[in-house]
């Protein structure tokens, strides 16, 4: 590698979810920036509603989250995450460029260890990764370069998860927020995972907005979410499925804004204002997109 070394620790393999891997034969990799504009610099987190932008695990949970005052106060876990993101807007490609420096590591070190690489690219941020070409490597994306390791992420961009050229390698999951029940929907009844977090336990099944049932899966266990379609039978196996998650970190636990379902019901959103709320965002999104985008190409 031609340009000098950022982070010694560009990926997190330690953290409880990633631990939990080893267990299914797996070396799980997660990257983690500084959530939506947490940093100061730009949104990396395109779709965000606000009560994930209130909750992001990225920021106000694991160690993230050992401070004294969670909205203000900066550790030095929170301070290497801005560093990567003002990386990443600073140098689109020279992030890239150590990203695949880091990932060719874990190749050798899975390898050693008789493990499979998963690689989650956005740990705590909804960059489209598919979109970006690496100038230095024949213009390839991350994808392509590693087409023998699997890399999974959670998103909230639909578009993302219903894109026919979207990488082989790449599994995504939408995420549910308190805003976007439309969205998840069309993702179950495409095929495609939802993940929801639950406040007290996961139920066998849930409706959202009062639709089909659909089966839950404890999304805990591990963060290997390619292994959910081919490990669970399902009789209607069209149909995508729940990917239940408990609350991580203490607003989350205590969130009342619809983002962490309680009692296992939906926040039935069919007002006006829910209607317009959801329009606003899909522009914003788009917008976020095409400014990446336009950085990208810079």
């Amino acid at each position: 590698m031609g340009q000098a070394i950022q982070f010694q620790r560009f990926f997190s393999t330690d953290s409880a979810k990633a631990i939990k891997a080893s267990k299914f034969g797996h070396l799980n990799a997660i990257n983690y920036m500084a959530p939506h504009k947490s940093a100061g610099r730009g949104n990396l987190c395109a779709s965000a509603s606000p009560g994930c932008i209130a909750l992001c695990l990225g920021w106000y949970s694991g160690q993230a989250s050992f401070v004294a005052d969670l909205e203000n106060d900066i550790n030095n876990v929170r301070k290497s995450r801005i560093k990567k993101t003002n990386y990443f807007f600073n140098d689109t490609q020279g992030f890239l460029n150590e990203a695949v420096y880091h990932i060719n590591k874990l190749v050798k070190r899975a390898n050693k260890l008789g493990l499979k690489l998963c690689v989650r690219m956005n740990g705590s941020s909804d960059i489209p990764f598919e979109r970006i070409k690496i100038q230095a490597c024949d213009n390839k994306t991350v994808f392509e370069l590693f087409p023998n390791v699997q890399f999974v992420d959670y998103t909230k961009i639909l578009d993302r998860v219903l894109s026919p050229s979207k990488p082989h390698n790449l599994h995504l999951t939408l995420s549910r927020s308190e805003t976007n029940w439309r969205d998840c929907l069309t993702a179950l009844e495409n095929g495609h995972n939802v993940a929801v977090v639950f406040a007290e336990e996961l139920p066998d099944e849930y409706a959202i907005c009062k639709h089909y049932n659909y089966e839950v899966i404890d999304g805990d266990q591990h963060d290997l979410r390619h292994l959910d379609q081919s490990k669970w039978n399902r009789p209607n196996e069209y149909l995508g499925f729940i990917v239940g998650l408990l609350p991580k970190g203490r607003k989350a636990k205590l969130d009342k804004s619809g983002f962490v379902v309680r009692d296992h019901l939906e926040p039935y959103m069919q007002d006006d204002y829910a209607l317009e709320y959801r329009e606003e965002c899909r522009e914003y999104e788009l917008d976020a997109l095409q400014a990446l985008s336009a950085g990208y190409a810079a």
